[in-house]
Protein backbone atom coordinates (compact mmCIF):
# COMPACT_ATOMS: atom_id res chain seq x y z
CA UNK A 1 0.00 0.00 0.00
CA UNK A 2 1.28 3.24 -1.21
CA UNK A 3 -0.18 5.92 1.35
CA UNK A 4 -0.71 9.69 -0.19
CA UNK A 5 -2.56 10.86 2.66
CA UNK A 6 -3.23 9.51 6.34
CA UNK A 7 -5.26 11.46 9.43
CA UNK A 8 -4.75 10.55 12.61
CA UNK A 9 -7.65 11.19 15.12
CA UNK A 10 -7.96 10.84 18.93
CA UNK A 11 -10.90 9.79 20.97
CA UNK A 12 -11.14 13.62 21.76
CA UNK A 13 -11.47 14.83 18.18
CA UNK A 14 -8.68 16.47 18.14
CA UNK A 15 -6.75 15.64 14.79
CA UNK A 16 -3.54 16.25 12.81
CA UNK A 17 -3.02 15.05 8.66
CA UNK A 18 0.01 14.74 6.85
CA UNK A 19 -0.04 17.09 4.34
CA UNK A 20 1.78 20.27 4.82
CA UNK A 21 4.02 20.88 7.94
CA UNK A 22 3.50 17.52 9.02
CA UNK A 23 4.26 14.69 6.54
CA UNK A 24 4.79 10.92 6.54
CA UNK A 25 8.34 9.00 5.72
CA UNK A 26 7.57 7.61 2.10
CA UNK A 27 9.24 4.05 2.86
CA UNK A 28 7.27 2.90 6.00
CA UNK A 29 4.97 0.36 5.67
CA UNK A 30 1.30 -0.69 7.55
CA UNK A 31 1.51 -4.40 6.30
CA UNK A 32 2.71 -7.69 8.24
CA UNK A 33 -0.02 -9.38 10.42
CA UNK A 34 1.13 -12.24 12.56
CA UNK A 35 -1.03 -15.03 13.72
CA UNK A 36 -0.72 -17.28 16.99
CA UNK A 37 -1.79 -21.15 15.92
CA UNK A 38 -2.69 -23.28 18.56
CA UNK A 39 -2.36 -26.99 18.76
CA UNK A 40 -3.35 -29.86 21.51
CA UNK A 41 -1.10 -32.46 21.90
CA UNK A 42 -2.34 -36.16 21.76
CA UNK A 43 -0.83 -39.55 22.03
CA UNK A 44 0.54 -39.75 18.68
CA UNK A 45 3.27 -37.83 16.59
CA UNK A 46 2.71 -34.01 16.22
CA UNK A 47 0.00 -32.40 17.26
CA UNK A 48 -3.72 -31.51 15.99
CA UNK A 49 -4.54 -28.21 14.74
CA UNK A 50 -6.96 -26.46 17.06
CA UNK A 51 -7.31 -22.65 15.99
CA UNK A 52 -5.53 -19.72 14.89
CA UNK A 53 -5.65 -16.37 16.30
CA UNK A 54 -5.11 -12.97 14.99
CA UNK A 55 -2.40 -11.03 16.87
CA UNK A 56 -2.42 -7.26 17.53
CA UNK A 57 -1.18 -5.19 15.15
CA UNK A 58 2.21 -3.52 16.18
CA UNK A 59 3.50 -0.92 14.02
CA UNK A 60 5.18 2.46 13.66
CA UNK A 61 4.64 6.16 12.42
CA UNK A 62 7.48 7.79 11.23
CA UNK A 63 6.94 11.21 9.93
CA UNK A 64 8.80 14.94 10.30
CA UNK A 65 7.77 18.29 10.86
CA UNK A 66 9.21 20.93 7.69
CA UNK A 67 10.57 24.03 9.51
CA UNK A 68 9.26 26.68 7.12
CA UNK A 69 10.10 28.41 10.11
CA UNK A 70 13.10 28.03 12.23
CA UNK A 71 12.10 30.65 14.89
CA UNK A 72 11.99 28.77 18.62
CA UNK A 73 8.20 29.59 18.98
CA UNK A 74 7.16 28.08 15.96
CA UNK A 75 8.96 24.58 16.23
CA UNK A 76 7.69 24.77 19.79
CA UNK A 77 4.19 24.95 18.95
CA UNK A 78 3.96 22.64 16.14
CA UNK A 79 5.85 19.72 18.82
CA UNK A 80 2.73 21.02 21.45
CA UNK A 81 0.30 20.29 18.49
CA UNK A 82 2.08 16.93 18.33
CA UNK A 83 1.35 16.29 21.94
CA UNK A 84 -2.04 17.84 22.09
CA UNK A 85 -2.74 14.96 19.29
CA UNK A 86 -1.00 11.92 20.06
CA UNK A 87 -1.41 11.80 23.54
CA UNK A 88 -2.25 8.51 24.77
CA UNK A 89 -4.58 9.25 27.32
CA UNK A 90 -7.36 10.00 24.46
CA UNK A 91 -6.80 6.52 23.10
CA UNK A 92 -8.33 4.77 21.06
CA UNK A 93 -7.04 6.82 17.54
CA UNK A 94 -8.13 6.47 14.42
CA UNK A 95 -6.27 6.14 11.40
CA UNK A 96 -7.86 7.37 8.12
CA UNK A 97 -5.58 6.54 4.94
CA UNK A 98 -6.27 7.56 1.29
CA UNK A 99 -4.07 5.06 -0.83
CA UNK A 100 -2.14 6.53 -4.21
CA UNK A 101 -4.69 5.00 -6.19
CA UNK A 102 -7.64 6.97 -4.01
CA UNK A 103 -8.72 4.17 -2.25
CA UNK A 104 -9.81 4.81 1.23
CA UNK A 105 -9.55 2.84 4.75
CA UNK A 106 -9.50 3.19 8.09
CA UNK A 107 -8.34 1.40 11.61
CA UNK A 108 -8.84 1.32 15.08
CA UNK A 109 -5.31 1.50 17.29
CA UNK A 110 -4.03 2.87 20.65
CA UNK A 111 -0.60 5.25 21.54
CA UNK A 112 1.59 3.49 23.23
CA UNK A 113 3.65 6.19 24.07
CA UNK A 114 4.01 9.97 23.86
CA UNK A 115 5.91 11.09 19.83
CA UNK A 116 9.01 10.54 20.05
CA UNK A 117 12.05 13.53 19.02
CA UNK A 118 14.91 12.57 18.25
CA UNK A 119 17.83 14.42 18.33
CA UNK A 120 20.77 14.99 16.22
CA UNK A 121 21.55 16.56 13.14
CA UNK A 122 20.31 13.73 10.90
CA UNK A 123 16.74 13.73 13.05
CA UNK A 124 16.67 18.28 13.61
CA UNK A 125 18.16 20.62 11.65
CA UNK A 126 16.98 23.80 9.88
CA UNK A 127 14.44 21.89 7.03
CA UNK A 128 13.22 19.31 9.30
CA UNK A 129 12.17 17.76 12.71
CA UNK A 130 12.14 13.78 12.86
CA UNK A 131 9.22 12.42 14.97
CA UNK A 132 7.85 8.48 15.35
CA UNK A 133 4.53 7.54 16.28
CA UNK A 134 4.20 3.92 17.79
CA UNK A 135 0.74 2.01 17.72
CA UNK A 136 -0.53 -1.23 18.62
CA UNK A 137 -4.43 -2.50 17.37
CA UNK A 138 -6.28 -4.59 19.52
CA UNK A 139 -8.51 -5.08 16.45
CA UNK A 140 -5.80 -5.47 13.47
CA UNK A 141 -7.98 -5.21 10.81
CA UNK A 142 -8.40 -2.23 7.96
CA UNK A 143 -12.09 -1.20 7.06
CA UNK A 144 -12.80 0.47 3.62
CA UNK A 145 -14.31 4.07 4.35
CA UNK A 146 -17.18 2.92 1.70
CA UNK A 147 -19.99 1.33 3.59
CA UNK A 148 -22.34 -1.68 1.49
CA UNK A 149 -25.59 -1.04 1.89
CA UNK A 150 -28.69 -4.17 0.87
CA UNK A 151 -32.69 -2.80 1.34
CA UNK A 152 -34.92 -5.33 1.01
CA UNK A 153 -38.46 -4.85 0.13
CA UNK A 154 -38.61 -1.06 -0.78
CA UNK A 155 -40.95 1.07 -2.57
CA UNK A 156 -39.70 1.65 -6.54
CA UNK A 157 -40.54 4.55 -8.31
CA UNK A 158 -43.07 3.82 -11.28
CA UNK A 159 -42.73 7.07 -13.09
CA UNK A 160 -40.18 8.87 -15.32
CA UNK A 161 -39.89 12.38 -16.90
CA UNK A 162 -41.34 13.57 -19.40
CA UNK A 163 -44.14 12.22 -17.13
CA UNK A 164 -47.43 11.89 -18.64
CA UNK A 165 -50.63 11.46 -16.45
CA UNK A 166 -53.77 9.45 -18.36
CA UNK A 167 -57.05 10.06 -17.26
CA UNK A 168 -58.02 6.87 -15.08
CA UNK A 169 -54.48 8.04 -12.90
CA UNK A 170 -50.81 6.43 -12.83
CA UNK A 171 -49.17 4.40 -10.10
CA UNK A 172 -46.57 6.62 -8.20
CA UNK A 173 -44.93 3.26 -7.25
CA UNK A 174 -44.96 -0.26 -6.30
CA UNK A 175 -43.54 -2.31 -3.47
CA UNK A 176 -40.60 -4.74 -4.30
CA UNK A 177 -42.17 -8.10 -3.56
CA UNK A 178 -38.72 -10.02 -2.84
CA UNK A 179 -37.92 -11.24 0.35
CA UNK A 180 -34.46 -12.57 -0.19
CA UNK A 181 -31.95 -10.67 -0.91
CA UNK A 182 -27.83 -11.56 -1.37
CA UNK A 183 -25.27 -9.28 0.51
CA UNK A 184 -22.18 -9.98 -0.91
CA UNK A 185 -19.49 -9.95 1.18
CA UNK A 186 -16.07 -8.73 -0.88
CA UNK A 187 -13.61 -8.13 1.61
CA UNK A 188 -10.58 -10.90 3.03
CA UNK A 189 -12.78 -11.74 6.68
CA UNK A 190 -16.28 -12.35 8.25
CA UNK A 191 -17.93 -9.28 9.36
CA UNK A 192 -20.96 -8.10 11.01
CA UNK A 193 -23.67 -5.48 10.41
CA UNK A 194 -25.92 -2.86 11.13
CA UNK A 195 -29.40 -4.06 10.47
CA UNK A 196 -32.50 -1.49 10.43
CA UNK A 197 -36.04 -2.81 11.19
CA UNK A 198 -38.55 0.16 9.40
CA UNK A 199 -42.40 -0.02 10.36
CA UNK A 200 -44.53 1.34 7.67
CA UNK A 201 -47.22 0.74 9.60
CA UNK A 202 -48.43 -1.88 12.65
CA UNK A 203 -46.36 -5.07 12.19
CA UNK A 204 -45.44 -8.37 15.19
CA UNK A 205 -42.17 -9.87 15.52
CA UNK A 206 -40.05 -8.58 12.87
CA UNK A 207 -37.65 -11.42 11.94
CA UNK A 208 -34.27 -11.59 9.45
CA UNK A 209 -33.25 -15.11 8.54
CA UNK A 210 -30.20 -16.56 6.58
CA UNK A 211 -31.18 -19.06 3.88
CA UNK A 212 -28.39 -21.59 4.00
CA UNK A 213 -27.89 -21.89 7.76
CA UNK A 214 -31.56 -20.89 9.19
CA UNK A 215 -29.94 -18.46 12.14
CA UNK A 216 -32.00 -15.80 12.54
CA UNK A 217 -32.06 -12.35 14.30
CA UNK A 218 -35.86 -12.32 15.84
CA UNK A 219 -37.25 -9.57 17.97
CA UNK A 220 -40.83 -10.15 19.87
CA UNK A 221 -41.67 -6.82 19.97
CA UNK A 222 -44.85 -4.65 17.74
CA UNK A 223 -43.67 -1.82 15.96
CA UNK A 224 -45.82 0.95 14.69
CA UNK A 225 -45.46 3.14 12.29
CA UNK A 226 -42.32 5.41 12.30
CA UNK A 227 -40.77 2.52 14.39
CA UNK A 228 -36.78 1.90 13.16
CA UNK A 229 -35.24 -0.50 15.16
CA UNK A 230 -31.59 -1.43 15.13
CA UNK A 231 -29.48 -4.76 15.59
CA UNK A 232 -25.67 -4.33 15.48
CA UNK A 233 -24.09 -7.71 15.39
CA UNK A 234 -20.61 -5.97 14.71
CA UNK A 235 -17.95 -7.61 17.48
CA UNK A 236 -17.66 -5.51 20.73
CA UNK A 237 -20.63 -3.43 19.70
CA UNK A 238 -23.84 -5.64 19.64
CA UNK A 239 -26.79 -3.16 20.42
CA UNK A 240 -30.35 -3.38 20.00
CA UNK A 241 -31.66 -0.11 19.68
CA UNK A 242 -35.18 1.31 19.29
CA UNK A 243 -35.56 4.88 17.33
CA UNK A 244 -39.35 5.75 18.36
CA UNK A 245 -40.46 9.72 17.29
CA UNK A 246 -37.19 10.88 17.10
CA UNK A 247 -36.26 8.97 21.10
CA UNK A 248 -33.18 6.53 20.57
CA UNK A 249 -33.50 3.74 23.78
CA UNK A 250 -31.95 0.13 24.32
CA UNK A 251 -34.40 -2.35 23.28
CA UNK A 252 -31.82 -5.48 23.80
CA UNK A 253 -34.72 -7.36 25.66
CA UNK A 254 -36.85 -7.66 22.76
CA UNK A 255 -34.20 -9.95 21.39
CA UNK A 256 -35.67 -13.45 21.17
CA UNK A 257 -33.24 -15.88 22.97
CA UNK A 258 -32.68 -18.15 20.13
CA UNK A 259 -31.68 -15.07 18.09
CA UNK A 260 -27.80 -14.86 16.66
CA UNK A 261 -25.90 -12.23 15.64
CA UNK A 262 -25.40 -12.63 12.17
CA UNK A 263 -22.60 -12.49 10.22
CA UNK A 264 -21.40 -11.72 6.91
CA UNK A 265 -19.31 -14.75 5.28
CA UNK A 266 -17.02 -13.70 1.96
CA UNK A 267 -18.55 -14.15 -0.88
CA UNK A 268 -22.78 -14.36 -1.29
CA UNK A 269 -25.02 -14.12 1.74
CA UNK A 270 -28.38 -14.85 1.40
CA UNK A 271 -31.47 -13.27 3.81
CA UNK A 272 -34.86 -13.48 4.15
CA UNK A 273 -36.91 -10.89 6.21
CA UNK A 274 -40.61 -11.94 8.03
CA UNK A 275 -42.92 -10.71 10.60
CA UNK A 276 -45.57 -12.61 12.50
CA UNK A 277 -48.60 -10.31 11.60
CA UNK A 278 -47.80 -6.86 9.14
CA UNK A 279 -45.21 -8.51 6.94
CA UNK A 280 -46.24 -5.28 4.18
CA UNK A 281 -45.68 -2.65 6.76
CA UNK A 282 -41.80 -3.96 7.12
CA UNK A 283 -38.57 -2.88 5.20
CA UNK A 284 -35.12 -4.12 5.81
CA UNK A 285 -31.80 -2.82 4.77
CA UNK A 286 -28.43 -4.25 5.82
CA UNK A 287 -25.04 -2.08 6.25
CA UNK A 288 -21.70 -3.38 6.38
CA UNK A 289 -17.78 -2.44 6.20
CA UNK A 290 -16.04 -4.98 4.56
CA UNK A 291 -12.97 -6.06 6.42
CA UNK A 292 -9.28 -6.14 5.53
CA UNK A 293 -6.27 -8.50 6.61
CA UNK A 294 -4.19 -5.53 4.17
CA UNK A 295 -4.40 -3.56 1.38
Amino acid sequence: MIIKNMTISNSRGDSITFDRYFRLVDDFSLSGLTATVNYINGTTDGSHYQNTVLDNKDFEVPFFIVKEMTDAWWIEEKRNDAYKVFNPKVNPMRIDIVTKGGEEYYLNANLEGAPLFPTGFENNNQEWQRGLLQFSANDPYFYSKKEEKVDIALWVPDFEFPLEIPEEGIEMGHRDPSLIVNALNEGQESTGMLVRFRALGTLLNPSLVNVNTYESIKLNTTMIAGDVIEVSTYKRRKRVYLIRNAVKSDAFNSLDLSSKFLQLEIGDNLFRFDAEEGLNNLEVSLTFTPKLLGV
